[in-house]
């Protein structure tokens, strides 16, 4: 890799801000339920963080016009830690009767710059990864991130057994510290910027970028598809699932849930394994990850047994990244590296608005016709992911000089 130590320092701040935000996450649903007994107002809590992360994707393109977006993700995490500082502080000092309003107010804004970090962190990958390595380099910062979802959910919750919320949020606030040194010491990325674009036309560079490359335009309506289908495993879908069809006790969604994260974390590592493999057959990867993760997900509509259902778990894991993966490669081969990060938050918005819908959707879905209907809608809507793979597949594998 051409810039080893300044991808290394962006995958070790990227991961210690994702268990840092996982933790306050936790710390702040788990305080706001204590406060107000109230499931609402602490399922309030993640709906004011997506909230927040779709408003900065929508401005993202005119600040990454304006700003090298070295310079946009520092600020961003160093704002983070300025307002988890912030609410650390206020905890502490209002410990028995915080006010929840604003609350509320510090969690959005550290989910509005957060915002600019998810979309930012992957577009500099290619800034410091040879287009050869992109593979590889996808693959190791997928699989840090899956090993995050699977242990920071629970660290959270088992700090808090030991800690109250203000110490726990104390502790979180040196994550933060670590994170934010880690990404200040990223060397500087100079995006050339068209100076006679207006403010309007920054705006929707991202959404010009996806009209203009049909690889874009492909792989949307992949991520579209897949993110409905993927709603089936939000926790409220699946503790139906777990009541109505496996009649097992509500901790068998974690198991589920935590299944996937490994499967998905084994195919993140057999990615890397093949990754020169992979790489020059990105739609075959591509097409047989969506087909047979399909196949598997109708099979668990029409299972009982709670441990084959499991071990579906980790396959559907395990496929999704064989498929993610070279997908997400595909992007930063064929688009130039001066879009992607405007590019990334629009996709990013739509990926957004689409999992929020879905949610309810599949919901209304599980209650007028049964969970296992969902689950059955979820595989089909991967088998026309696998048809459109099959149908485009040249978009996939060309390399476009960029």
């Amino acid at each position: 890799m051409k810039n080893n130590q300044a991808y290394i320092k962006l995958i070790v701040g990227q991961v210690l801000a994702n268990i840092g935000d996982t933790i306050y996450t936790v710390a702040i649903v788990s305080s706001v339920f204590a406060l107000t007994n109230s499931a609402l107002a602490a399922s309030m809590v993640p709906v004011i963080i997506t909230g927040g992360m779709v408003v900065s994707g929508l401005l993202a393109p005119v600040i990454t016009a304006r700003f090298s977006i070295t310079s946009i993700i520092k600020i961003s995490q160093s704002c983070k830690l300025f307002i988890l500082f912030l609410l650390a502080v206020y905890l502490q000092s209002r410990i028995n009767q915080p006010n929840i309003t604003l609350i509320y107010l510090l969690v959005a804004g550290i989910a509005f710059f957060d915002g600019f970090t998810e979309s930012i962190s992957m577009a500099l990958v290619p800034h410091y990864v040879e287009k050869e390595y992109l593979i590889k380099a996808n693959s190791l910062f997928s699989t840090l991130l899956q090993l995050v979802g699977i242990g920071s959910w629970a660290i959270g919750s088992s700090l808090l057994i030991l800690f109250s919320v203000a110490q726990v949020v104390w502790l979180d606030v040196g994550v933060y510290v670590l994170s934010t040194i880690s990404l200040l010491l990223l060397p500087k990325v100079k995006i050339d910027s068209d100076l006679k674009q207006t403010s309007k036309e920054e705006l929707l560079s991202g959404w010009k970028g996806i009209k203009k490359y049909e690889v874009i335009q492909t792989v949307i309506k992949m991520d579209l598809l897949e993110t409905i289908a993927n709603t089936i495993w939000a926790s409220s879908i699946v503790l139906v699932f777990v009541k109505e069809v496996l009649h097992v006790s509500e901790s068998w969604w974690g198991y589920i849930n935590a299944t996937f994260f490994v499967g998905a974390m084994m195919g993140s590592l057999i990615v890397m394994r093949v990754s020169e493999w992979i790489d020059h057959h990105k739609s075959s990867s591509i097409y047989w990850g969506s087909f047979l993760g399909a196949i598997v997900t109708i099979i668990v509509s029409l299972s009982w047994n709670p441990i084959f259902v499991l071990i579906c778990s980790v396959l559907i894991g395990l496929f999704s990244q064989i498929k993610n993966i070279p997908q997400a490669t595909s992007i930063q081969q064929n688009i130039p590296k001066d879009q992607l990060a405007s590019i990334y938050a629009s996709t990013g918005v739509l990926n957004t608005a689409a999992f929020s819908i879905s949610i309810l959707l599949m919901g209304i879905i599980s209650d007028v016709f049964g969970v296992r209907t969902a689950f059955f809608i979820s595989g089909l809507l991967l088998l026309i992911v696998a048809r459109i793979t099959r149908k485009k597949k040249h978009l996939f594998d060309e390399k476009r000089s960029v």
